[in-house]
Parts: C-alpha cells; sequence; structure tokens
C-alpha cells in the first residue's frame, strides 16, 4: 500500500514538472538555453535547433521597424496603436514594439485594468479591418504627411553632420536621426549634390511625390504653413454645440426672471 501511494505520488510530482510554467512563474534555469547575455551564434544556434524560422522573423522585424522609422517622427516614443495599423497594416505583428504594447494590453484586461480590453479589442477589430469608414482618415492622412516632412529635415541635418566613409555617415544618420536606411541614403545625396536646395523644400517635394496630400502654394514654406494649420486644427477638440430653441437662445441657459420694481 505505501509503495503504491509513493509511486502515485512521484508520477503526478513528475507531471506537474512536465507542466508549461504559466505567465508570471520564474523560469527555471537550465544550462541549454541561451540568455539575453549569450552570444548572437549561440542564440540562432539554438533557434536553427529547434526550428525557429529566425530569417523570415528578422527579415519582417526588419521591414515593419524601416517602416515605422519613415513616418514617425520619434519612434522611441510609444505611439498609438491606430498610428503603426495605419502604417503596417496587416503586418503590424511582425514588429516587437506593437506586439509589446499588445500585450500590455492584454495583461491590463486579465487584471481589469480600465481600457485595457477596450483598447485590445478596438486592436484586433481595426487589424481585421471591422472598424467601417474611418472619419479621421483624411486628418490622420495629413498629421503623417507634416511628421515626414519634419522627420526628413532631421535627417538631412543629421547628414550634414557625417563624417568618414559611406558606410560610417548611414550608421550615423541612422542612428542620430532614428530614420531608416532609405531616408539616410536620401540625406546624403541631397547633402552631396552640387546644387542642394534648402532642406524643408526638399522635404516637401519627397514627401509629395511619395504619394501625400500636401497643399499647394506660391511656395514650399507656404504649403508647409498652410500643412501645420490643418493638422493642429484638427488636433482641437471640437466644441459642443448648444441646442438652440425657438428663440434663438441655447437652452442650457437658465432662464432669468425680470425683477419687479421696488413700489
Amino acid at each position: 500500500m505505501s509503495e503504491a501511494w509513493t509511486s502515485a505520488r512521484s508520477a503526478s510530482r513528475a507531471s506537474i514538472e512536465i507542466l508549461p510554467l504559466r505567465d508570471g512563474d520564474p523560469r527555471a534555469p537550465t544550462p541549454l538555453a541561451p540568455t539575453q547575455k549569450s552570444s548572437p551564434a549561440e542564440i540562432l544556434g539554438c533557434a536553427e535547433t529547434l526550428g525557429i524560422p529566425w530569417r523570415r522573423l528578422l527579415l519582417g522585424e526588419i521591414d515593419a521597424e524601416q517602416k515605422l522609422r519613415g513616418y514617425l517622427r520619434d519612434v522611441e516614443a510609444e505611439f498609438p496603436l491606430e498610428s503603426a495599423l495605419t502604417i503596417l497594416s496587416l503586418s503590424a505583428l511582425r514588429s516587437w514594439r506593437v506586439r509589446d504594447q499588445v500585450e500590455t494590453l492584454a495583461c491590463q484586461a486579465r487584471t481589469s485594468v480600465r481600457g485595457g480590453l477596450k483598447g485590445l479589442r478596438g486592436f484586433f477589430r481595426r487589424l481585421v479591418g471591422q472598424t467601417g469608414p474611418d472619419p479621421e482618415a483624411l486628418a490622420r492622412h495629413c498629421r503623417f504627411a507634416y511628421e515626414r516632412i519634419l522627420l526628413l529635415q532631421r535627417v538631412r541635418r543629421a547628414a550634414a553632420r557625417s563624417r568618414g566613409t559611406t558606410a560610417e555617415r548611414l550608421a550615423f544618420v541612422c542612428s542620430s536621426a532614428r530614420c531608416a536606411f532609405d531616408d539616410a541614403a536620401w540625406a546624403l545625396r541631397e547633402e552631396d549634390s552640387p546644387r542642394r536646395g534648402r532642406r524643408m523644400e526638399a522635404a516637401v517635394r519627397k514627401v509629395r511625390d511619395e504619394g501625400f496630400l500636401v497643399p499647394r502654394a506660391r511656395t514650399e514654406a507656404r504649403s508647409l504653413a498652410e500643412l501645420r494649420r490643418i493638422v493642429f486644427a484638427s488636433s482641437r477638440p471640437a466644441r459642443p454645440r448648444s441646442s438652440l430653441d425657438r428663440s434663438g437662445r441655447a437652452t442650457s441657459d437658465p432662464d432669468r426672471l425680470r425683477l419687479s420694481r421696488a413700489s
């Protein structure tokens, strides 16, 4: 009886030990699994052994990061998920920045933090295209155009400060301006051109050539000023309109009583 109980207990302990870890459980140290301190060769070797398609995953991450850096002025700052969906569309989950925010929303939803479940549902509804027509699409388009112009001007300033070989200058521009490689190469070509013009005008022309709607004015400076006015106007909260009665007076206003004169 005792031996049967002991064997049953050991079998139960073995079955518990092979269960996968739950979220938040401490990870048991395993000498065979790589860590963040391991060399890239060790990490990639382990991925190869496990059959993880690390080439495809990394190329997808690089492509997503390039696109985000091409349209966000400060990719290091936290950005709305709707901006990532506008830029990346169905490939949004290939970005580690997006996945980190989705994981945060999932944790908030599990712990009943206010807004977590709503944000998570909204993200996946937009991901599969179930949100319907977007009335703010044009305003968001203009905002992306304005942010991209500011980004390209910053890239040009970084290119003007770069020194060394072409590879060294590209690395400097990408790291200091937090931009994509294509934008860094464009900035270097513009800076090295003998017919180099004003950076702002070149940035406005490039953004317009990329398909963005930038207002046309007598000068590119006025075009940028008009675009800035549209972006700032669309970012202001709309003022609530008070309903009017037949007399034209707001119904929310309190009725004023006429004071009678003392006799």
